[in-house]
């Protein structure tokens, strides 16, 4: 059968100085079993990018029968919202993949204007439980299609005894709470004078702020921030820390969730969004409340301190990552651009 050709709307950012995208994570996918997949934009701002794609997508009309447009709440809405249209006008198909979290709330804000994208679509992907079951509310269908991850590249470290050493990994910006995460190592320092934790990603305006709240409780030689970490990054603090933590106020089925569990971490995480619909509470991660670091605190310790507690948790994360895996998802997605 001949398969159709494809572009993919997103952001194809620099891999040495951002996190690899879900965009570029399908395009090498399906690249990989011989999809024809054009890919725009790499503009990070945001008016270059709508023009990258704007141009894109209609010079190259000949050359895509498909159009993959990721979709996101907030400033993305703009090109998203375009580039629907360009598609439809076309007379294209469009699937959108939903990835943000903070979609259920954007369309029950904005009902009418994220509704008028979405029903446009012929195809909508969500990689999580949580956001199909929103948009059933609105008589929006939905295939689950999980994020991936190329399991292989991903070492499993044995982690037999949990010390206190953390892993911290999103952005500095307000959606990812950093804060929280200083304030439950200065809890846990009572407990464990050397414990340490490194922070990486980048900073999206909170990072003064985050190392002027570590210098304020005096937590200096506790609490390290490493910047943005590529893939390599990933494995080396992975392999010297026995903890991830995530703080995050809005979250749907985070990407970092599959990496930490391949490679052998046990995860804590605010309860937010779409979370619970990823993370199985007390089975393959801890959960607490939203900002509570005195929680997170407390469920650190019990990682460190009960190896049946942290052994169990590791060994769910490493079971349930298999679903994520490239080939798996991969089959789900040519089953779903064969129908079109």
């Amino acid at each position: 059968m001949l398969r159709k050709k494809l572009i993919i709307v997103g952001l194809f950012a620099d891999v040495q100085t951002a996190p690899i995208t879900q965009a570029s994570e399908l395009a090498n996918l399906l690249r990989v079993h011989g999809y024809d997949v054009l890919t725009v934009s790499r503009h990070r701002d945001k008016w270059k990018r709508l023009t990258d794609i704007v141009t894109t997508l209609f010079r190259r009309s000949t050359d895509y029968d498909v159009a993959v447009v990721q979709f996101y709440s907030g400033n993305s809405f703009i090109w998203q919202f375009i580039a629907a249209h360009i598609v439809k006008l076309l007379g294209k198909k469009l699937v959108l993949t939903i990835h943000g979290g903070g979609v259920p709330a954007a369309i029950a804000k904005y009902k009418k204007r994220y509704l008028s994208v979405l029903r446009k679509a012929d195809v909508i992907t969500v990689p999580s439980g949580f956001i199909a079951d929103r948009l059933k509310i609105y008589g929006l269908q939905a295939h689950l299609v999980e994020n991936t991850i190329p399991l292989k590249q991903y070492p499993f470290y044995n982690k037999e005894d949990i010390r206190p050493g953390v892993l911290w990994m999103r952005s500095f910006g307000s959606i990812y709470n950093p804060l929280m995460a200083v304030r439950a190592i200065d809890v846990l320092k009572a407990y464990y004078p050397h414990v340490k934790m490194y922070m990486g990603g980048i900073d999206m305006g909170m990072q003064h702020e985050t190392d002027l709240l570590i210098r304020e409780l005096g937590l200096q030689n506790n609490i390290e921030i490493v910047g943005f970490m590529d893939v390599e990054k990933k494995k080396y603090y992975a392999e010297i820390c026995d903890v991830y933590i995530s703080t995050n106020r809005i979250d749907n089925a985070p990407v970092t969730f599959l990496e930490m569990w391949a490679m052998g971490l046990p995860i804590v995480s605010t309860n937010v969004g779409g979370v619970s619909h990823l993370v199985t509470d007390n089975e393959d991660g801890l959960l607490v409340a939203d900002d509570d670091h005195v929680a997170m605190a407390e469920k650190i310790r019990l990682i460190i301190e009960y190896k049946t507690i942290s052994s169990g948790l590791i060994e769910a994360g490493k079971e349930k990552v298999g679903a994520y895996d490239e080939e798996v998802v991969y089959h789900k997605w040519d089953s779903i651009l064969s129908t079109l």
